[in-house]
């Protein structure tokens, strides 16, 4: 057995897909859900347990677990196999792919460096005051030892000798974002930290965070790996690795700024948490949790330039249908989710238990920014506030909004209304082209849809959908269908995407009902059959009226009568 197929006898395509998408039951060994490939609300995916397949009748795209996961990840069929091998404990052989190769690599390389970080934590003489901060942030050495933090020591050469000797190159090294090059050779980049490795969400390290130990206002306060051939800032999610699970178990994905923040929440107990790195959302990073819940909970900074970045990351979050509360903690939790919880985690706990949805806490952040007493202050929240109203596609609950807003500006409804109508604050259309975003960003592997299928070819396949589940009723259909019945193709990509068209349309459905179906589309082949017939030979009549051929007109003439009188 070759490695593909070892895999795939190893793996269940629904406990593969599973990971990235919520599924439901759809009939016998069947599943369903929206896909993940184009935008919908209504679920057309579909995988098929027993013939271990997938298919979305939306979009029409198709396959097994390794295109699956090639769209998903935007990955070659190399680099989507060895994901899937890891899964499975195969172990592939050498494939000559650059990429993928390179990309491999350099997860070897961080994890080297992870872990001489970790080490240098643990045992290294000089590493007190990495040490005491650790210690003064509450963190158990289970804890230090689970999310592998740190301690890049002060000088210039370190970490790039210690790898060196491991047989790591200077290139690699660069390559990674781990040295930087200058006048005298590569030096390290990450000097006098306390590091955070960064995992992407399979738990491969794909580059680092070092944060300062010292009062040096002349350093930056954090220090990132530089974008790289494995790390794309816009494309991770701080802790998502570890947090994946408890996200899709709870439903929820809470979204906090700083990587302490995800620390401190999973070490007492709150481990659906992962962090944006203080920035908008991306649509990469979106994705990546819309494969575990369409929920999201964000507690962010309350200052200016924090609430900016959160409401452009709802801009986007909204127009993918996210469901969006903002947790707000209370002023005795401290100034982020890190100070509440390890003041008491039932803080934090509450806090992301009474979130309030989007428009409310939008709602009371405008009542807060400007001073509701003064003519321009009523203006200005009246003009961030119906901006959201005109999103509401519920004509009663707009309507009790603005009566609400009303009511607490002291001013008329009418006004309100009016500012609405004019379309002065109504937000602007495809400010953010998702879909374009998605097609030009997302799914990059190259895995052909189907063609788009004629309805002819359409209505046999529902009827060939419907042998597959009762083989019985071929009779019927070549009865039905006379001269124009064709047998249930054999190949198996065919017989795959048969199968799960049958568990989409017809497995609930009785033996009668099926039987209605196979005559009525059989019905609308024959008489599309019959209408082709017909316009062919009225084409071949006028060539023959222009070939002056008499007789061939006669015949064809005759022919024509027959159809007509069928």
């Amino acid at each position: 057995m070759d490695a593909p197929q070892e895999i795939k006898a190893r793996l269940d395509v629904a406990d593969v897909v599973g990971e990235y998408l919520q599924l439901k039951p759809a009939g016998s060994g069947s599943f369903r859900a929206c896909c993940p490939f184009h935008q919908e609300k209504t679920p057309s995916f579909y995988v098929n347990r027993p013939r271990q397949t997938w298919h979305c009748f939306g979009c029409n795209q198709g396959g097994d677990i390794i295109s699956f996961v090639q769209m998903m990840e935007g990955l070659e069929f190399p680099e989507a196999l060895q994901i899937l091998a890891e899964k499975a404990g195969v172990t592939l052989p050498e494939y000559d792919s650059r990429g993928s190769s390179e990309r491999k690599r350099l997860h070897e390389v961080n994890d080297l460096a992870m872990r001489y970080f970790h080490s240098q934590l643990l045992t290294a003489p000089n590493a007190d005051i990495a040490r005491q901060y650790v210690n003064k942030r509450g963190l158990d050495d289970l804890t230090t030892d689970v999310w592998m933090l740190g301690y890049a020591p002060e000088g210039w050469e370190n970490l790039v000798p210690a790898l060196s000797s491991k047989g790591v190159t200077d290139d690699e090294l660069l390559k990674a974002g781990l040295a930087q090059k200058g006048d005298r050779g590569i030096y390290d980049r990450f000097r006098g930290r306390i590091m955070f490795p960064i995992w992407d969400v399979h738990g491969r390290v794909v580059g680092f965070t070092g944060r300062i130990l010292s009062d040096d206002k002349k350093e930056a306060k954090y220090v990132n790996t530089p974008e790289t051939f494995v790390y794309k800032k816009s494309s991770i999610l701080y802790g998502l690795d570890k947090a994946r699970g408890e996200i899709k178990r709870q439903d929820l994905a809470v979204l906090v700024e700083g990587n302490m923040d995800v620390i401190s929440s999973h070490q007492f107990g709150v481990s659906n948490v992962v962090a944006s790195s203080g920035t908008a959302l991306t649509l990469d990073q979106l994705n990546l949790i819309k494969r575990f819940t369409q929920k999201i909970a964000i507690a962010f900074d309350a200052d200016n330039a924090g609430k900016s970045a959160t409401i452009r990351g709802f801009d986007l979050a909204r127009q993918l249908d996210f469901n969006i509360k903002v947790i707000t903690l209370p002023p005795e939790a401290g100034k982020d989710p890190d100070d509440a919880v390890r003041k008491n985690p039932e803080l934090w706990k509450n806090a992301i238990k009474d979130a309030k949805p989007i428009i409310d806490w939008m709602y009371m952040s405008a009542f807060k920014t400007h001073d509701s007493a003064k003519p321009e202050g009523k203006k200005e929240i009246a003009k961030e506030l119906l901006t959201e109203f005109a999103r509401i596609t519920d004509a009663v609950e707009r309507d009790a909004w603005i009566s609400r807003l009303a009511n607490d500006l002291e001013i008329s409804q009418g006004a309100l209304r009016e500012a609405l109508r004019t379309n002065s604050v109504a937000p602007k259309k495809n400010v953010i082209p998702v879909r374009s975003m998605l097609q030009n960003e997302q799914n990059t592997a190259k895995v052909n849809p189907q063609p788009t299928k004629t309805r002819h070819e359409e209505l046999l396949e529902r009827i060939w959908a419907i042998l597959c589940l009762k083989p019985e009723l071929e009779t019927l259909a070549k009865e039905s269908l006379k001269g124009y019945y064709l047998p249930v193709p054999q190949e198996k990509e065919k017989l795959d995407y048969l199968a799960v068209l049958a568990d989409k349309e017809f497995t609930e459905q009785d033996k009668e009902t099926l039987e209605e179906e196979i005559i009525a589309a059989a019905k609308t082949l024959s008489e599309a059959g019959l209408t082709g017939k017909r316009a062919s030979l009225q084409r071949l009549m006028k060539e023959a009226e222009l070939a002056g051929d008499q007789d061939k007109i006669t015949a064809l003439i005759e022919e024509f009568n027959k159809l007509t009188n069928t």
